[in-house]
């Protein structure tokens, strides 16, 4: 009988020892897969950048004739610090159509840029969107451009009002997590919308198939509550719901899974967060899940979970969590993900403007003084960059444009729009807040790109300067690969690119200082390649994928007509008097070559003219030997470094573009050449080497009617933006201030480049002829990633003298 304990305890030990082998085995296994699942995760954050851009608009309605003033923010995507990746914003005013009525690139610099655009009068009036982003971003969804609504009218033209219809709405639902599962518990949220996109309040039921009442619901804030109940199998639910315009609606709840996870997050207290993982149902590789938290792509907690009986709860601490909206992922020991849930975290990261007023009412053409000030949370002066509009406000305007730090914190994180995103930031509604989080899901990252492969990324960050791209094909239409590309614009200014047609007949020229319109020509060297190449093409730069936008009807009271006709006679005046008042402020002043200084430069003027080309050569250009062969004209450059001659032709310009066939330079009339440069030793551009160069620049700096190879490419491009300087006119003296020039200025001042150096800040401007309730509006950031907004009211009156 002591023998059979004996061999029973040993058997009890072994069977335990093997239990704990094997348990340990599958926790060695788990904490691998944890391991794998935090890698795959950096690899992508690492390759996958964010970028979010910030537009502050001067003001929010406009007229045709007018100009819309703004400045660009860019920041990295997880600190919201400054970003100095992209040197291009691309910026567009869209309409209902998705058709661009206004387009421009605009530079930056350190994470910032300004510009204008003119609002020409072939637009309609109507409602619009900006949209705003970088060549970077165009790898990612459209919905994460930025983009923010404006109003525009053309008062030259009558008023197309959109005709009132039936104020529809329209509800969604969304399960806690992103499934219900039959048996369980589960919290919903909801969201009831006018066709705008607006919250709308209203009553409703959830109803199963025997018409049985299992759930009521109402909108807690902007339309938005949620309701719990627990679903059955075999059973379908709707809601019927009941707006506060007395419509009435019915919508279906979605499907409930009858195998599948389901994931629940309370607040339990103020420190905790109690997050509930329930499994049913499902065949799983090991009783263990991961939960994945983490914010703007910055991992705040990985951790393994076993379940027992199909569930585990864990508290979280919510120090843990980072500022803004965390992710709080549910993945399977498959590495398969299964539940989401979002939870915002008030951010400490406000930057506290101030304006202190000289005075709370103006004359008008008096000068306004004031002074700014910018403070971080513990109330410290901070070195800030921002910028500031001065505009009337009056019925005609719209409501205020979003501020930056709800914009970074918040919506720019979020699919879909959030309505009065400033409201979620006050911290005195946590419910709101919540509901927010349940009903609007993030979709800039994607876990199957994560754990999975990601899709390339076809547009690189430009990250010195705009990129021309293009493609190159064949005489048949299919790809040319390996085939040299030059591409120039004709000018004093002598700027060449060159390319080379990757595996995909792609091009890409990375251009500087390219502002303004231009003229572009590409073309490949016809003397080499006249066979292998067919066309070339260049592409548009800007997107073609839109976010799926929600445009107000365009309406406007007959009660504004007033105000209207009075904008529009200002808006007529500005143009006539001041048009021509502001200066460009980014025209290029550097006015040197791309090759430098050359071997040898010729003034023709300062030599006898000839009006044969081949004796200017022959007779002033020693560097420079001409050669009649059988097919024609070549040149042959001396080779200084090995005291020899080059025996093919050098690259020759004129004006800037490539000239392959010399017996057509030797044709172009030299009493249009001011100055030849040669180069009299081997010259390297990019990947392609030169056996010296020759370059011819006309008085005119416009080819002076060269006739191109038909083969050429010949495009009408737009650059940079030419930047702009707001003018507002002075009024310091008597004189100035009884000038009979009118003024009538609607927006008295706009800086984009306000810097506040220990924290503060002087600005001065003056008031025009146009009385009336202004606003000081100010936005910015720090180099730390704070950023702000602040309106500081003031009124103009036309006193009695």
């Amino acid at each position: 009988m002591n023998v059979k304990k004996i061999i029973s305890f040993f058997h009890t030990r072994l069977a335990l020892a093997a239990t704990m082998a094997l348990l340990a085995s599958m926790a060695s296994a788990q904490q691998a897969g944890l391991d794998s699942l935090q890698r795959k995760f950096d690899r992508y954050r690492i390759n996958h950048l964010q970028e979010k851009l910030y537009a502050h608009l001067d003001q929010s309605l406009y007229l045709t004739g007018e100009t819309m003033w703004f400045k660009l923010y860019l920041v990295e995507g997880a600190r919201h610090t400054p970003s100095d990746i992209s040197k291009v914003a691309y910026l567009e005013v869209i309409d209902k159509d998705k058709q661009a009525v206004v387009q421009t690139k605009v530079a930056l610099q350190h994470g910032v840029g300004n510009g204008s655009v003119f609002l020409p009068a072939s637009i309609t009036s109507g409602n619009y969107v900006v949209r705003v982003y970088t060549h970077w971003m165009k790898n990612f969804a459209p919905e994460f451009y930025f983009h923010t609504p404006i109003t525009i009218v053309n008062t030259f033209r009558k008023l197309d009002l959109d005709k009132p219809t039936a104020a529809a709405h329209d509800i969604q639902f969304f399960p806690e997590g992103g499934n219900l599962v039959n048996g369980v518990p589960g919290k919903v949220a909801f969201r009831i919308t006018d066709k705008t996109g607006k919250g709308m309040m209203g009553k409703g039921a959830v109803l199963n198939q025997q018409n049985d009442t299992v759930a009521r619901f109402e909108p807690h804030k902007f339309g938005i509550g949620n309701f719990s109940f627990t679903p059955l199998p075999g059973m379908e639910y709707r809601a019927v719901i009941t707006d506060d315009q007395g419509r009435k609606n019915t919508a279906k709840l979605p499907a409930a899974l009858e195998a599948g996870y389901a994931l629940q997050v309370k607040d339990s207290t103020n420190d905790l967060l109690s997050i509930k993982i329930i499994q049913k149902g499902v065949a799983s590789s090991a009783p263990v899940v991961y939960l994945f938290v983490h914010a703007r792509n910055v991992v705040s907690t990985a951790s393994l979970n076993f379940l027992q009986h199909g569930q585990a709860t864990i508290a979280l601490a919510k120090k843990s969590l980072l500022p803004g909206i965390s992710h709080i992922t549910l993945i399977d020991s498959d590495l398969h993900p299964q539940c989401e849930r979002l939870y915002f975290t008030q951010p400490d990261k406000k930057l506290t403007l101030g304006a202190e007023i000289s005075q709370a009412q103006f004359g008008i053409r008096r000068k306004v003084s004031v002074d700014l000030t910018a403070q971080n949370a513990q109330h410290q002066p901070v070195t800030s960059n921002l910028s500031v509009a001065v505009y009337k406000t009056d019925s005609l305007q719209g409501p205020l444009q979003q501020d930056i730090y709800p914009f970074l914190w918040l919506s720019s994180d979020l699919k879909g729009t959030v309505e009065s995103p400033e409201y979620y930031m006050e911290g005195t509604d946590a419910l709101a807040a919540d509901n927010l989080m349940l009903t609007h899901g993030w979709r800039r990252f994607n876990w199957n790109e994560v754990l999975g492969t990601a899709p390339a990324l076809t547009f690189v960050p430009e990250y010195r300067g705009h990129l021309i791209t293009g493609h190159v094909f064949d005489p048949a239409g299919g790809i040319a690969r390996g085939v040299t590309t030059f591409l120039s614009s004709p000018s004093r200014k002598i700027q060449l690119y060159t390319s080379v047609s990757n595996n995909k007949g792609e091009v890409y020229y990375e251009v500087r200082d390219f502002i303004g319109p231009k003229k572009i020509i590409v073309q490949t060297n016809t003397e080499k390649d006249s066979t292998s190449v067919g066309r070339m093409t260049i592409d548009n730069p800007f997107s073609d994928k839109f976010a799926p936008l929600k445009f107000a009807p365009f309406t406007f009271s007959s009660a504004l007509e007033k105000r209207l006709l009075s904008r529009n006679m200002s808006m007529q005046v500005q143009d006539i008097f001041y048009q021509d008042r502001a200066p460009i402020a980014n025209a290029v002043k550097d006015s040197s070559n791309f090759y430098g200084k050359p071997d040898a430069s010729y003034l023709l003027d300062d030599y006898t003219r000839f009006t044969v080309m081949e004796e200017v050569m022959r007779e002033y250009v020693p560097g420079v030997l001409v050669r009649k062969r059988r097919d024609g004209f070549h040149f042959m450059n001396l080779n200084d470094a090995h005291k020899s001659v080059f025996t093919e032709d050098p690259m020759v310009l004129l004006d800037g573009v490539p000239v392959f066939n010399i017996d057509k330079i030797m044709e172009f009339d030299p009493l249009k050449v001011k100055k030849l440069d040669v180069f009299t030793h081997r010259y390297y551009l990019g990947n392609v080497s030169m056996t010296g160069l020759v370059s011819y620049t006309t008085y005119t700096g416009d080819l002076a009617g060269f006739v191109l190879d038909p083969r050429s490419l010949v495009v009408n491009y737009e650059g940079l933006q030419l930047q702009r300087e707001f003018y507002s006119p002075p009024y310091d003296t008597p004189k100035q201030r009884e000038s009979r020039w009118p003024d009538q200025r609607n927006v008295l001042f706009w800086a984009p480049q306000v810097v506040t150096k220990d924290g503060k800040q002087h600005l001065e401007f003056y008031t025009s002829d146009v009385a009336g309730d202004y606003n000081i509006v100010i936005r910015g950031m720090t180099a730390d990633g704070l950023s702000g907004s602040a309106v500081y009211p003031f009124q103009v009156k036309q006193f009695d003298h």
